[in-house]
């Protein structure tokens, strides 16, 4: 099973963050707090940061979903290197400077996740040790590193067996981010199924096909 990898990927092609700008009006994303500031004086608990009203818009903007699908049926199948089963709407995740965002360190299976799944953490921001993920070497070590990276880079990980988490946003910048799932096609069976914090995406069974992307289609 994958344990980490930092990958890049063609950000002019996939240009998520302009996407997103264009969506929202937030020029640049790293401000995000100055254009969407929370009504709430404390961050709820837990994954209480993904069922805000903005996070519900973005799962429903179209020119995100079509060019994450299109990542997904490219670049994420060419990597995994056959095709695979993914989430309908990967998570999207905003962390304010100050804020944690996602609950303390956690392994997914913990959740009813399958351990045949990788997770790609996507920014769309400039990450520094400051406000970016962090995760531990190896099941149990429990020795965390951050993970900073620039954009246009993504972190392919296992998250259902390695512990992660964020530490508090020490940064002046809003950390603007997406996470999906998926599960290689050949040890994919339809009793697999992984239970999301989104209430949008349901469990990991859409299907980007390689020999679809060939023919410029794609199957579900």
């Amino acid at each position: 099973m994958l344990n980490k990898l930092i990958v890049p990927y063609d950000k002019q092609r996939f240009d998520f963050a302009a996407v997103m700008s264009a969506a929202t009006g937030v020029p640049d994303l790293a401000q995000w707090h100055h254009h969407h500031a929370p009504a709430e004086a404390e961050e709820p608990p837990g994954f209480g940061d993904q069922a805000s009203a903005m996070h519900q818009k973005l799962y429903g903007i179209e020119e995100i979903s079509s060019l994450y699908r299109e990542f997904v049926l490219t670049v994420i199948t060419e990597l995994v290197g056959e095709d695979v089963r993914y989430q309908h709407v990967p998570n999207w995740r905003i962390q304010l400077p100050g804020r944690h965002g996602v609950g303390s360190y956690h392994r997914d299976r913990s959740g009813g996740h399958n351990p045949c799944e990788i997770t790609f953490w996507v920014p769309l921001t400039d990450v520094t040790s400051e406000n970016c993920l962090w995760v531990e070497s190896s099941e149990g070590a429990e020795d965390f590193r951050p993970y900073p990276m620039r954009y246009g880079q993504m972190l392919a990980f296992d998250s259902a067996n390695l512990m992660h988490g964020n530490v508090r946003n020490a940064s002046d910048r809003t950390r603007v981010s997406f996470d999906f799932r998926v599960i290689p096609a050949s040890v994919f069976h339809d009793g697999l199924v992984t239970p999301h914090h989104t209430g949008v995406d349901g469990p990991i069974q859409w299907h980007a096909s390689r020999s679809a992307q060939r023919t410029g289609g794609a199957r579900t």
